[in-house]
């Protein structure tokens, strides 16, 4: 779900510049609210979760608190940036997406394996 990270970056370019951005303080409650926010209208519109949309604020909120305990603000604010640049195997990435799959093995429905066609 990529798409979970599409907080604008005019919220993220502000915290930065307000100086906020420091190793291991907390996340200002704005752009924790606004990253909520995001993730939960881009969980309802995902067809994952079609007829389960009562699972996104939980799963959204799993996504939040996960990544508020285990990476720093700089680094998700970073990850923020490198995804808007299409720099998505960027290291931020990669620790953030790994509390994302956290989170989605909790709250996603199980899927059905895929057969593969016999045909090459």
């Amino acid at each position: 779900m990529r798409s979970v990270w599409s907080v604008p970056m005019a919220l993220a370019l502000a915290i930065a510049t307000a100086g906020v951005v420091q190793a291991q303080q907390p996340y200002p409650s704005q752009f924790a609210n606004q990253w909520m926010n995001s993730c939960v209208s881009s969980c309802q519109s995902n067809a994952l979760y079609k007829d389960r949309q009562g699972v996104c604020a939980p799963y959204c909120t799993c996504i939040v608190q996960e990544v508020q305990a285990s990476v720093p603000l700089e680094v998700a604010m970073q990850a923020e940036k490198d995804l808007a640049n299409k720099n998505n195997n960027s290291e931020a990435v990669q620790r953030v997406n790994k509390v994302t799959h956290q989170c989605q093995a909790r709250f996603a429905p199980q899927q059905a394996p895929t057969r593969q066609s016999k045909t090459r």
